[in-house]
C-alpha cells in the first residue's frame, strides 16, 4: 500500500466515525477533554497578554474543534477580561475552528452562538467567530503564511496519519512570536481507562484486527521528550511540554460506562472493539467492568485521565 492510499483510508476512516460519533464524544469525553482547555489557552498566550488595540484582530485558529470546547472557553476568558464600561478600548478578536466533519461544526456553532447571545452587543461586537471544514495537516488550502497568533489542538493531534504535517503548517501559518499549543493523552500505564479497556482488549480479544488502517503512534505525544524534541526540531522556541496529572475522568460512572463510550466516542479504539468476534465482545466487555471496579473500589474513585500539553513560538525573526 502506498503512503497517499494508507493516509487516504485513515482519513476516511477519522471522517466516518466523527460522522456518527460526534454526539458520544460531546457527553463521554467533554467532561474530561475540557479540564486541559485553561493550560492550552494559557500556553498559546490567549487571550494575549499584551492586550493593546494594534489596529487589526488577534487571532485563533482552533484545529480539529469538535464541540468547539476551546472557543467557548477563549470566549469566555476575553469577556472576563473586559468590561462593558470600556469595551471600546479592546481589540478586535477573529476566532476560527477548523474540522473535517460538518456535524460538529453544526454543534460548535449552535455552542458559540448561544454563548455569543448570552454577551452585551459591545463585548461581542469585538469577537468574530468563523468555522472553516479543513484538513489540519493541509492548513496551506485554507491559511497564509504568518497570519496566526496563536493555534490550539485539543487532542486533535491524535487522530491525525502525518501529525508532523500539522505542526509543519502550524509553523507555517503562525505570525512570528505567535505561539502553538496541543494535548495527547499519557500512556494507558496512567490513563486509566485506555489501560483498562486495552489490556482486556489485549487479554481476551484481539488487538489486531482485519481491515484497520495502519496510523501513528497513538501515545507518542503522551511522551513529554518526545513531544518537546519534535517541536524543537521544527523549528519553534521556547517548548514545554507538561503533564497535567490531576485529570480525572469524574463523568465514567461503571465499567461499563466506560466501555461504551470508547465503543461510540472514539475511532481506533472503536474500531478494534468493532473488530471482535460476538465471543471476544462478551468476554473484553465483562472484563471491562471487572477491572474498572477493582481500580476504582466500585466506583469510589474516579478514573485518572492524565494528559500532556506541549507548546512552542514561532521565532520573532
Amino acid at each position: 500500500m502506498t503512503s497517499a492510499s494508507a493516509s487516504d483510508d485513515f482519513f476516511q476512516m477519522e471522517k466516518r466515525n466523527w460522522s456518527t460519533g460526534f454526539n458520544d464524544y460531546d457527553l463521554g469525553f467533554g467532561p474530561l477533554t475540557r479540564q486541559a482547555i485553561p493550560t492550552l489557552l494559557a500556553k498559546a498566550d490567549f487571550p494575549p497578554s499584551n492586550k493593546s488595540d494594534r489596529g487589526y484582530p488577534y487571532t485563533l485558529l482552533d484545529v480539529a474543534t469538535g464541540p468547539g470546547f476551546v472557543l467557548s472557553s477563549a470566549i469566555a476568558d476575553l469577556a472576563l477580561t473586559s468590561s462593558p464600561e470600556d469595551c471600546e478600548s479592546h481589540p478586535m478578536y477573529q476566532l476560527t475552528g477548523l474540522d473535517i466533519t460538518e456535524n460538529f461544526l453544526t454543534m460548535a456553532k449552535q455552542r458559540i452562538g448561544e454563548q455569543l447571545a448570552q454577551q452585551t452587543n459591545a463585548q461581542s461586537s469585538k469577537i468574530n467567530v468563523q468555522f472553516v471544514v479543513g484538513d489540519a495537516e493541509k492548513l496551506s488550502l485554507k491559511f497564509p503564511t504568518n497570519c496566526i497568533d496563536s493555534i490550539i489542538c485539543s487532542f486533535g493531534i491524535l487522530h491525525l496519519y502525518n501529525p508532523d504535517a500539522f505542526l509543519s503548517e502550524a509553523y507555517r501559518v503562525l505570525r512570528p512570536g505567535g505561539r502553538l499549543s496541543f494535548s495527547a493523552w499519557a500512556p494507558p500505564s496512567r490513563t486509566e481507562g485506555f489501560g483498562i479497556t486495552l489490556q482486556s482488549v489485549e487479554e481476551v480479544g484481539n488487538m489486531n484486527v482485519e481491515g484497520l488502517p495502519q496510523g501513528p503512534d497513538f501515545f507518542r505525544f503522551g511522551d513529554t521528550k518526545e513531544a518537546a524534541e519534535t517541536m524543537q526540531l521544527l523549528g519553534f522556541e521556547d517548548v514545554q511540554s507538561v503533564e497535567l496529572s490531576d485529570m480525572k475522568w469524574t463523568n465514567i460512572k461503571d465499567g461499563g460506562m466506560l466501555y461504551d463510550t470508547l465503543l461510540n466516542g472514539t475511532v481506533r479504539t472503536r474500531e478494534i472493539l468493532l473488530g471482535q468476534t460476538p465471543e471476544q465482545s462478551v468476554a473484553i466487555q465483562q472484563l471491562v467492568k471487572e477491572r474498572y471496579n477493582a481500580l476504582t473500589n466500585n466506583g469510589e474513585r474516579s478514573l485518572a485521565m492524565p494528559a500532556v500539553v506541549t507548546s512552542g513560538q514561532k521565532p520573532l525573526q
